[in-house]
């Protein structure tokens, strides 16, 4: 099952590179967050990062690739983890939630340190990275793909410590 996973992954990616046009189908947030969480928990646990996940049951669907927003997602939550091995508390929290305007949100929230200034203005252009080994395509390619479904990306600060990514995707009714 995750090799037939892997390969709709590498599929989906493919397009995408080629700029297809995104293989939309109706499908609900929930089960695209339900899709991606087994295996970032197994990646959490090991990292002893604590995952909440706070899902809407009654958002209405969005016509979406479902591989593509999944792995956006993925990505998010990837980010996260690795951006909280030094930190004393290590916490993520997904949320959907109605976002208005005929539109849903999901928010992946951390405890880690949060973005410095100098990151947080670029932190979706290319090449741009907090990490020691990352190669900065990553938040790139998310809000290419978000905004291939219409819809948006960015993050915010969070009280205290850590960060909210949030996507808006406009919903099919």
């Amino acid at each position: 099952q995750q090799a037939t996973r892997a390969g709709q992954i590498i599929r989906s990616v493919h397009d995408f590179v080629r700029r297809r046009e995104p293989a939309k189908e109706l499908t609900s947030i929930h089960d695209i967050v339900n899709a991606t969480l087994p295996l970032m928990l197994l990646q959490a646990r090991k990292a002893q990062v604590r995952v909440e996940c706070k899902v809407d049951t009654g958002l209405p669907p969005v016509l979406a690739d479902r591989v593509q927003i999944e792995q956006v997602l993925h990505n998010l939550i990837r980010n996260s983890i690795e951006a909280m091995q030094e930190m004393a508390r290590r916490e993520i929290v997904v949320r959907t939630s109605p976002a208005g305007d005929g539109a849903i949100e999901i928010a992946v929230s951390d405890t880690g340190p949060g973005l410095p200034p100098e990151v947080a203005s670029r932190l979706f252009q290319p090449f741009v990275t907090t990490k020691d080994k990352g190669m900065g395509i990553g938040l790139s390619i998310c809000q290419s793909i978000v905004e291939a479904h219409h819809g948006r990306i960015w993050a915010t600060p969070n009280a205290g410590s850590g960060v909210t990514f949030r996507i808006t995707l406009p919903t099919a009714n």
